[in-house]
């Protein structure tokens, strides 16, 4: 199993969100789900007092611990059915991870200028695909653990929280980190990097690129991920 697939199995489609490239195209065209928050997602430097910058950081390393703990739960608890993972992993990217901001970023530039159905729609569809396109994999889960090892703030809200993927057994060590924003006093995953490497420009991209080969439509795109929903 490559690092990547390896990455995959063990977060139990927590880090599933990080690492679509490595798995091909989807249908041909579109790479599985991978997000960045990129340089939009930064926020200004941060002045704000040592008391409160860690609290933020404990926040948000407690907040990555609990939720690869969830996945892996649910990945390695050999009474549920498929359909029941698949349900737990809906509820975790739901609680877990901001799915609208994710999903406006990998549409781009094309999320201004689709209409506000367009918008709901492709929302919804998004969401579909994440949860289908890696529930088929929980299979690869093999007893590996996250822990979590260090954080840094970026801004007033933001955390980067340096996790690794230990193989049972042992074995080479993946490095996942991951961008988490406290609003709302609540935090939120916004962004994954695995080894190094933000995989949302990507899956931006190939967006992009569906929606260009169809003339700039973005009912284009909407029509494939419908297709495929409908697989």
């Amino acid at each position: 199993m490559s690092s990547r697939n390896l990455v995959l199995a063990a977060l139990g489609g927590v880090a599933l969100l990080t690492v679509g490239t490595a798995t091909g195209a989807l249908a041909g065209v579109l790479s599985p789900p991978s997000f960045t928050a990129g340089a939009s997602f930064r926020g200004a430097i941060s002045l704000v007092s040592t008391d409160e910058n860690t609290a933020l950081l404990q926040g948000a390393e407690d907040f990555i611990s609990d939720t690869a703990r969830r996945g892996i739960t649910f990945l390695s608890d050999t009474t549920l059915t498929e359909t029941q993972r698949k349900k737990e992993f809906r509820t975790l990217l739901q609680d877990s991870f901001d799915m609208n901001t994710i999903g406006r970023f990998s549409l781009g530039r094309y999320w201004r200028v689709a209409t506000a159905e367009e918008q709901k729609r492709y929302l919804e569809l998004f969401r579909d695909m994440v949860v289908d396109v890696y529930s088929s994999r929980f299979s690869e889960y093999k007893g590996e653990k996250v822990e979590v090892r260090s954080s840094r703030a970026e801004g007033k809200t933001d955390v980067l929280v340096t996790s690794f993927i230990v193989p049972d057994g042992g074995g080479p060590e993946i490095q996942v980190d991951w961008r988490v924003r406290h609003k709302n006093n609540r935090y939120k995953v916004i962004d994954v990097i695995v080894e190094g490497v933000s995989m949302g420009v990507t899956q931006r991209s190939d967006f992009a690129s569906v929606i260009q080969r169809g003339g700039g439509k973005v009912e284009v795109l909407l029509a494939h991920l419908e297709q495929q929903d409908s697989l």
